[in-house]
């Protein structure tokens, strides 16, 4: 089976897999959604955004600056919509899932970032996504420099010298590195990171069919990457697909790093030893 064929009624991440732009980021959002609540209907999280839209739009006209703006967008979200994350949050599917964040106010960074970034450029406000390290935020830049918004912590603003202090703080990185990263990112860069957050999540809880129904769309939008050429292959195994593991594991032994080839042995045993128990 094509693996395109699990995903050809997703229209808007099969633009993401042939690298088509201007994509609708809250269709594919809530196209991978779907995959963990096969009954979901679109149209209710349309209509919520639409509706925040409305409300927003008559006190942002009036507002006499972009950062006034913004400090509305962050008041409606935080106090209207009652968006903010947790920790508990990243080991909850749901708040990858965008109808449930509207839903609960609850998320993780990207998805709470996603709504904001909707809204934003609905209203003119010109909000870009920016995929720092350990932690997604948003950018608005403005007369007096730029203002970095972290969503998961009730629309906290910070200036540029403020995010660099929090992100050098929380990852021990080089201030030159995490600078680095302050460039907006296109919407296949964002779902790629939505996704490998899916995976790790469902990984570390053994939900195996789940996270391999996610390689399977990360192998479609990175298929030269070994790395997840060898996580689906790995992943087919323990979601129960021997067979189909067998072929994808003897190819990464033909590319594999010599330290890997041990591990890719011992899984392309198993998979032969359980192919007789499909049948």
């Amino acid at each position: 089976m094509s693996y395109s064929q699990l995903f050809e009624h997703d229209q808007q991440f099969m633009r993401l897999v042939r690298r088509e732009t201007d994509v609708d980021l809250v269709t594919a959002a809530l196209e991978i959604a779907r995959d963990g609540q096969t009954d979901l209907m679109f149209e209710p999280t349309r209509v919520r955004l639409q509706r925040s839209v409305a409300r927003l739009t008559h006190p942002v006209t009036q507002a006499g600056s972009d950062v006034e703006e913004l400090k509305l967008l962050v008041r409606y979200m935080t106090e209207e919509l009652n968006l903010r994350g947790d920790d508990d949050c990243f080991s909850e599917p749901d708040a990858s899932y965008l109808n449930r964040v509207l839903e609960t106010g609850r998320g993780i960074p990207i998805s709470l970032s996603l709504i904001y970034l909707n809204v934003a450029n609905e209203l003119g406000i010109p909000l870009e996504p920016i995929a720092a390290p350990s932690h997604f935020l948003t950018r608005l830049q403005t007369d007096s420099g730029n203002l970095y918004v972290d969503a998961f912590d009730h629309g906290r603003i910070m200036d540029e010298a403020e995010c660099l202090e929090w992100l050098h703080g929380i990852t021990e990185l080089p201030v030159a590195e995490i600078r680095r990263s302050f460039k907006p990112v296109d919407e296949r860069t964002i779902m790629i990171r939505m996704l490998h957050n899916l995976k790790a999540l469902f990984g570390n809880q053994e939900m195996w069919v789940s996270a391999w129904r996610v390689q399977c769309r990360l192998s479609m939008l990175i298929p030269g990457s070994y790395r997840e050429r060898r996580d689906h292959a790995i992943l087919t195994l323990r979601a129960g697909r021997p067979g189909e593991a067998m072929d994808l594991l003897q190819s990464c032994l033909n590319v594999c790093p010599a330290d890997e080839r041990p591990v890719l042995n011992q899984h392309l045993t198993q998979a032969k030893r359980d192919v007789p128990n499909c049948n």
